[in-house]
C-alpha cells in the first residue's frame, strides 16, 4: 500500500518582523493545518541579512530584508521547505543571497532556487520526512537582469543568483501598424543602430521568421492584436531537466515557479506559465505551486496533478521595513528625509491606493494536498485573510478567515479556477476540490 503524505503550501512570505505564537484562536488554528502537513512550503521573499550587502538600483519593487530569527520562526509554524528565486533574490546584492542560503541551512530549512553559480540553484533540493523524500526544483520568470545565477567555466567562476525561467514576449499587430513600427525604425535611425550592433557581434537577430525588433519589442503580423509569451527553451529544458532528475531521486516531486506575468488580468497567468507548469508535469513533476503577483490565481488539474498558478500572499509585511534604500527613495517619489511608515504612507495615498486599496492582495487559501505514493487523493482549501482592514500593526500577518469573509475568498477561487474545468465545493467553510 502506498504512503500517504500531506503537502502544503503557500505563496509569499514577505516576513519583515518576528512572528511570535499569537495567541488568539485563527492564528493558531492556522498554524495548526501547517503543522499538520508532512510537506510545508513557502517562498522566501525576503533576504535574511538583516540589511547587510549592497542594495541594487533593480529592486523588483523596493529592497526587502530581515533579521534572521525570522526563518526559526517559520520552522515554528511548521514551514520545513521553501524556494528562493524570485525578484528580491539579490536585493542586497552577491552578500545577502548567500547569507540568506546560510542562514536557511543553519535552521535547516531545505532550500531550492538559488546558490553560488546556475548548477547549484538549478539542481533539486530534497527534504527527508518521515513519510517520504521530497523533490524540490524553483525558478522564477520575474527579475532584473543580472540577478540570475551564472553558469561556471572551466577557466571562469559562476555567479552566485537565483534559477531563471525566462520567456519571449511577442508584440501581435495588424499588416498596417507592423509596417508603422517598421517604418518608425528606419527614421528614427533605430534600426540601423540594431544592425550595426548585430554586425558588431553584440546583438541577435530575430529568433523567428517574421519578427521585427524595435525599441528592444518584438512585432509579429497577425489578424489580432494582442501580447503573446513563450517560455525560453534554453531555461526549460534546463528545468525540466532538473525535475526529471529530481523524479528519479525523490518520492514526490515539486516545483516551484516565482511569475508576475499577467494574461489580461492579473489573476490570469500569462501563457508562458501554463506552458512551462504542463511541462512540468509531463516531465515528471507531482505539484507545481505558483506565486508572484501577490494576489490568487486559479487551480488545474493538469494529468491528475494540481497546477496552483498563484498561491497570492501568505506574509505582506512590506510596510514594516526598517531601512528604504536612496534609490528605493527615488522610484517611489519620496522625500530622502520622509521615514519608513511616511513613504507607505505616501506611496498608498493614506490606503486609498496601491496594496491597501485592493483586497484581493490580502486574501488567500491554505492547500493540503493528500498524496498515496504520487497520486493526488484530496486537496483541501482553507481561506486566509492578512487582515486586510485592520491597519498598523496586525495588517500582514495571516490567520483563518471568519465563515462570511473565508466564503468569499473560498468562491473567488472557485471562479478562478472555474476557467480551468477545476470545481471546488464549500462544504463547513472548507473548499473541497473534486478530483
Amino acid at each position: 500500500m502506498a504512503k500517504r503524505i500531506v503537502v502544503t503550501a503557500t505563496g509569499d512570505a514577505l516576513i519583515t518582523r518576528r512572528m511570535p505564537d499569537y495567541p488568539d484562536e485563527p492564528f493558531r488554528r492556522l498554524v495548526d493545518l501547517i503543522r499538520l502537513a508532512d510537506v510545508a512550503f513557502t517562498n522566501m521573499e525576503m533576504t535574511l541579512s538583516n540589511y547587510e550587502g549592497s542594495p541594487v538600483v533593480e529592486s523588483g519593487g523596493m529592497n526587502l530584508s530581515a533579521e534572521p530569527g525570522v526563518a526559526r520562526d517559520l520552522r515554528r509554524m511548521g514551514f520545513n521547505l521553501t524556494a528562493f528565486a524570485n525578484n528580491h533574490t539579490l536585493n542586497y546584492g552577491e552578500h545577502g543571497c548567500l547569507e540568506t542560503l546560510r542562514v536557511l541551512r543553519e535552521v535547516d530549512f531545505v532550500c531550492a532556487g538559488a546558490g553560488r553559480h546556475l548548477d547549484e540553484a538549478r539542481s533539486p533540493a530534497y527534504l527527508e520526512t518521515a513519510a517520504d523524500r521530497v523533490g524540490l526544483v524553483a525558478c522564477a520568470s520575474t527579475f532584473a537582469k543580472g540577478q540570475e545565477a551564472g553558469a561556471q567555466r572551466p577557466d571562469t567562476p559562476g555567479r552566485p543568483g537565483l534559477n531563471p525561467q525566462r520567456f519571449d514576449t511577442l508584440y501581435a499587430v495588424d499588416q498596417e501598424h507592423y509596417d508603422a513600427v517598421k517604418r518608425i525604425a528606419e527614421l528614427t535611425g533605430a534600426e540601423k543602430w540594431r544592425q550595426w550592433r548585430i554586425w558588431m557581434g553584440f546583438g541577435k537577430p530575430p529568433k523567428r521568421e517574421g519578427e521585427f525588433i524595435f525599441a528592444e519589442r518584438s512585432f509579429i503580423v497577425s489578424d489580432r492584436f494582442e501580447i503573446r509569451t513563450e517560455p525560453n527553451q534554453d531555461d526549460l529544458a534546463g528545468n525540466t531537466r532538473s525535475v526529471r532528475i529530481a523524479r528519479e531521486m525523490s518520492d514526490l516531486t515539486l516545483v516551484s515557479i516565482h511569475a508576475h506575468e499577467p494574461k489580461d488580468e492579473m489573476w490570469q497567468p500569462a501563457d508562458f506559465i501554463v506552458e512551462f507548469a504542463h511541462a512540468c508535469i509531463d516531465a515528471g513533476a507531482d505539484m507545481v505551486i505558483g506565486h508572484g503577483p501577490h494576489m490568487l490565481r486559479g487551480l488545474e488539474i493538469y494529468r491528475g496533478k494540481p497546477i496552483f498558478y498563484s498561491l497570492g500572499n501568505f506574509i505582506f509585511q512590506y510596510e514594516y521595513l526598517q531601512r528604504i534604500p536612496a534609490d528605493d527613495y527615488a522610484t517611489m517619489n519620496a522625500d530622502p528625509s520622509m521615514t519608513p511608515p511616511e513613504v507607505f504612507r505616501l506611496v498608498s495615498q493614506n490606503d486609498t491606493r496601491s496594496f491597501p486599496a485592493e483586497p484581493r492582495y490580502w486574501e488567500t487559501v491554505l492547500p493540503l494536498c493528500t498524496f498515496a505514493g504520487r497520486e493526488l487523493v484530496s486537496i483541501e482549501l482553507h481561506p486566509v485573510t492578512l487582515g486586510p482592514g485592520s491597519g498598523w500593526p496586525e495588517r500582514g500577518t495571516p490567520r483563518l478567515a471568519d465563515p462570511r469573509h473565508g466564503e468569499e475568498i473560498l468562491r473567488w477561487m472557485a471562479d478562478l479556477s472555474a476557467a480551468y474545468g477545476t470545481a471546488i465545493d464549500i462544504v463547513d467553510g472548507v473548499g473541497r476540490v473534486r478530483l
